[in-house]
């Protein structure tokens, strides 16, 4: 078989590794919606029904719905951008981001938790806010797997877009598992209080919010 063939016949299977997550994408946002039901309304409608009451479960469901559409949506649009880069493969990427998409397919599991917190039970918020740490955490070790450990199995040139990447999935990442082991730590002795939950989930979105910022310095500009 000549190198052409073979390279040939590589790019076909790093295409259909990139289709394959492509509909593991897809199939975890349509589990998501498919696990909304449409409330039981009574045959006849009357006064001293309240639709409110009766759409509060499903409205705590779509915004499950609404909030994992998103997280997937970034994890997909990050996956997207890390396999433009690449030119072939490995056994560490087909690894790497089996990890990636075990947390993907996830989601539906956890958002249905969601819809179960209270004041005295915050384990379902845990559980998920635990599953998008452990999902960008895991594209991270695959995009440093692939740009700093494999480099030779990205398409050459291009460092600075790379580079820029590099930092954008990687620091974010690494500040969702820092605050989320502190949530962890500190929740044992506060008993997972809620607030104490939603204070630090706000100060990790803060802090990512002011990475993201300065990380902008390093984004290439594109030359027309």
């Amino acid at each position: 078989m000549s190198d052409v063939q073979k390279e040939i016949e590589k790019e076909f299977e790093l295409e259909r590794l990139i289709l394959f997550s492509d509909a593991v994408f897809a199939i975890a946002i349509t589990l998501l919606i498919i696990e909304i039901k449409f409330p039981e309304l009574p045959e006849n409608y009357k006064e001293g029904y309240s639709l409110l009451e009766m759409f509060k479960p499903v409205l705590k469901h779509f915004a499950a719905f609404i909030l994992s559409f998103f997280f997937i949506g970034i994890s997909w649009a990050r996956h997207l951008k890390l396999f433009s880069f690449l030119r072939s493969y490995d056994n560490g990427v087909i690894f790497l981001n089996l990890l990636n998409l075990f947390f993907v397919v996830t989601f539906p599991f956890v958002a249905t938790g969601v819809t179960h917190i209270n004041p005295s039970f915050s384990f379902p918020l845990i559980l998920y806010i635990g599953n998008i740490v452990l999902l960008f955490l895991s594209n991270a070790i695959l995009t440093h797997y692939i740009i700093k450990v494999k480099p030779r199995l990205s398409k050459p040139g291009n460092e600075p877009e790379k580079i820029y990447q590099y930092k954008k999935f990687i620091y974010p990442s690494l500040i969702m598992l820092f605050f989320f082991i502190i949530i962890i730590v500190i929740g044992i002795f506060t008993n997972f209080n809620p607030r104490f939950i939603n204070y630090s989930v706000i100060a990790m979105a803060g802090c990512i919010g002011i990475v993201n910022k300065q990380l902008k310095k390093y984004k290439p500009v594109i030359k027309n």
